[in-house]
């Protein structure tokens, strides 16, 4: 899988088409700040998850359909932003399951964490040898649980995508072809995300402005991976 060239496909695609995107996303991203705002306002974490869902599934979709597009050298246009809500229900269903198990796992590293934590300060009294055994068992869960975690949402990471070509496709069968296609390249994909890091990290520094160019280019690489996969999917066919 060679990710320089994916990387390099996606700037060359971008070109002139910063015009669109960025406003797209901004337009996405102010409305997730809209409703996050409304949603502390009332302080209830539940109602900010039930906003992301609902926004995820008017929008992304949408977005989705501008980054393929142009992906695909296509012509497209802001309004694209909002033309995919046929896809809301399954949208939505999809990003329910995948907050569902991002706050189990989120919960159980909490859980496992405070644990490990607990038996360190309070382990004076316990034989040493013991002590270490329970320390190691203790990192290795919290370790277990995050890397689960990461290979599953690796294994998911296909499912909007899938989603946007097979409407009619039933969610379970989404989440099963995801995790079909993506059997083989889940070390390419976290290599392709890791690529990014030093992106991500300048971002910060300039306090998310350049972000608007860099979030276009991740999604604009990733969904060269996605049809990089399926073509060679086709040719071991």
């Amino acid at each position: 899988m060679n990710i320089t060239k994916m990387k390099e496909k996606a700037a060359k695609k971008l070109k002139g088409k910063y015009s669109i995107i960025i406003p797209a996303i901004l337009i996405y991203a102010l409305i997730i700040f809209f409703f996050y705002i409304v949603s502390k306002s009332v302080y209830n974490d539940s109602v900010d998850i039930l906003f992301n869902i609902l926004i995820t599934g008017l929008l992304y979709m949408g977005l989705l359909q501008i980054v393929i597009k142009i992906s695909k050298g296509e012509k497209t246009k802001i309004t694209d932003l909002f033309e995919r809500t046929d896809l809301f229900w399954k949208a939505s269903a999809i990003t329910i399951v995948i907050t569902i198990f991002t706050l189990i796992c989120f919960t159980l590293e909490i859980i496992a964490g405070k644990s490990l934590m607990t038996f360190i300060i309070n382990e004076a009294n316990i034989n040493v040898m013991l002590s270490a055994l329970m320390i190691i068992i203790g990192v290795l869960l919290c370790s277990a649980i995050a890397v689960f975690y990461v290979i599953l949402m690796v294994s998911w990471s296909q499912v909007y995508y899938i989603l946007y070509e097979n409407e009619e496709m039933p969610v379970s069968d989404i989440f099963s072809r995801s995790m079909d296609l993506m059997e083989e390249y889940k070390m390419d994909y976290i290599v392709l995300e890791l690529s990014f890091l030093g992106w991500i990290i300048a971002g910060a520094l300039t306090l998310g402005i350049l972000y608007l160019w860099v979030i276009p280019y991740m999604m604009t690489t990733e969904t060269n991976f996605y049809y990089e996969v399926k073509k060679k999917e086709k040719k071991e066919s």
